[in-house]
């Protein structure tokens, strides 16, 4: 394994090898996990404001994000509307534990709960929030359906889901596959919405802008799918 450490001597992605890297996306951890979430939260970054732009948030609503990484975004979320309550789950204990570190007053004063959960079977009561989210999450989810239908059943009736999820088109040079990643289309994603108990679908795409210094495979194309709980 290469790493690079930079020179406070934190480890740095630049020079890790797909085999090492890749295989960290799904479920960070350790040393190389928190370099991994600092890393996403910046590449991700188009992606997660187009996102929640699309979620469109209002006062006192309740919105649950699935998969969110170090949560370096929770300040932007949260100064989107008056009184918000955000709740972020993560399968990785190293980015619920970044996170909680990172926002720490908002945990403290109630507007950020942030736990280590699975999609497919979470603690949350039926009815818990008004709007869902997930950013480039549900590749690593072993039933798309399954975790679906946990989100619709934690959201009020009418409630808002937003999926932002990498075309096969864009994701056809990345390598991906071998390491366990689950690609859909935009038809899978409306099936299993559908099937999950989810109605109004629309979906788009989003063309992330060039970065600077460009990233290896950018830019990328994401579907960014709506709907509505029935």
């Amino acid at each position: 394994m290469r790493e690079t450490i930079d020179p406070s001597g934190e480890v740095t992605t630049a020079a890790l090898e797909e085999s090492i890297l890749l295989p960290q996306l799904g479920c960070p951890a350790g040393k190389i996990g928190i370099a991994v979430g600092e890393m996403l939260e910046q590449s991700n970054r188009a992606a997660i404001i187009t996102s929640f732009d699309l979620l469109d948030l209002h006062a006192n609503e309740r919105v649950l994000e699935v998969g969110l990484g170090n949560g370096g975004h929770i300040a932007y979320v949260l100064d989107q509307a008056a009184r918000l309550r955000f709740t972020g789950i993560d399968l990785s204990p190293t980015m619920i534990a970044v996170a909680r570190c990172r926002n720490a007053a908002f945990v403290r004063d109630g507007q950020a709960r942030l736990e280590i959960a699975d999609v497919t079977a979470m603690s949350f009561a039926e009815a818990s929030f008004d709007k869902a989210i997930t950013i480039n999450s549900t590749y690593f989810w072993p039933d798309l359906k399954a975790g679906l239908t946990e989100i619709r059943r934690v959201l009020r009736e009418d409630g808002t889901l937003v999926i932002a999820a990498i075309t096969p088109d864009a994701a056809i040079d990345m390598p991906f596959a071998e390491y366990g990643f689950t690609v859909h289309d935009a038809t899978a994603l409306e099936a299993a919405c559908v099937a999950a108990g989810f109605d109004r679908i629309g979906i788009t795409r989003f063309v992330e802008p060039l970065s600077d210094p460009p990233q290896a495979y950018g830019p990328r194309e994401f579907y960014l799918l709506r709907a509505c709980a029935v």
